[in-house]
Order: structure tokens, then sequence, then C-alpha cells
């Protein structure tokens, strides 16, 4: 019952203490840019990881296994996607071959940049938040350079259709 003397509404939640309150966004912004900064370290050993023969296959070499097909597209319509080649593409740039790279996917080069960055990036974020201060937000900018590399995509699908 309240001070009035009424019953309290089943809506009625208590409200957190002022530290818990606090807690919660800092918590989820470290998880958020923790598991980001992890997927980025994967994607990165895993291009260093892998390898490939002239053609389509990608290998585990230490397996000598070959990683299924991803493009569903390829697999069951027999044309590329705006994607494919990416793999491939990340494997040549983190072995330094930007040229063959270039030949795979062109927006490759571009995201593997996107995927590199998101290591400092997210380590200065990571940093911020436990100083106290106020993460980065990169909302247009990363908007923009989203959207230029889906246009790449685009573009250069376009062009090996014609």
């Amino acid at each position: 019952m309240s001070a009035s003397g009424e019953a309290p509404d089943a809506l009625d939640i208590a409200p957190l203490d002022e530290s818990q309150e606090d807690e919660r966004p800092e918590r989820s912004l470290i998880t958020f840019h923790g598991v980001m900064l992890g997927m980025a370290l994967l994607v990165l050993i895993a291009a260093l990881a892998l390898s490939f023969q002239s053609g389509e296959k990608v290998y585990l070499p230490l397996l000598g296994a070959a990683l299924p097909p991803s493009c569903a597209m390829k697999l069951y319509y027999g044309i590329d996607c705006p994607g494919c080649g990416l793999t491939r593409s990340f494997i040549l740039l983190a072995h330094g071959d930007l040229p063959g790279s270039l030949a795979y996917n062109p927006s490759g080069v571009l995201l593997f940049g996107v995927v590199l960055f998101q290591i400092p990036y997210r380590l200065a974020q990571l940093w911020r938040i436990r100083q106290g201060r106020q993460s980065w937000n990169l909302g247009i900018a990363a908007a923009a350079i989203f959207s230029a590399i889906f246009a790449v995509m685009l573009v250069q699908w376009g062009v090996k259709f014609l």
C-alpha cells in the first residue's frame, strides 16, 4: 500500500539506486565495444590463417580442409552476389597482395580498412569509458563510409555482369 492508503499500481516499479543506474549503460557500452573489438580481431586472425588456391575454395591450412561455400546466391542461382570474393579479398590483403585483393572484390579493401580501424577505435572507446568519459559517436561518418562501401559493392557487381 502507498502512503495515501491506495494499493500500488501493478506497473509501479521501484527506482534503481543511482549507482546501479549509472553502471548499466557503462557496462553495456564496455560489452558492446569489447564484442566489436573481438569480432574485428577474429576477422583479421581468420584472414591471416586462411588460404586459398587459385579458384573458389578457401582452406584451413593447418587442417587442409576446405570451408563450405558461403554465398547462397552463387550456390542456388549460379551468379555472384555483391559480396562475392570478400573472403578471398581479405585473405589476400592480410597476406599483403593488394592487386589480387582488388581483383576479387574492390570493396574488400575498404571493408578491410574498416575492420583494421576497429582495433584502435574500440580500444580508445573502452579506455574513454573506463576513464568516465563519454564514448565517441561516429553516426554520420559511419553511415557515409558504409554507404560508400555499399555503392562500391553494387558498382563492381554491375560491372561484372557487363
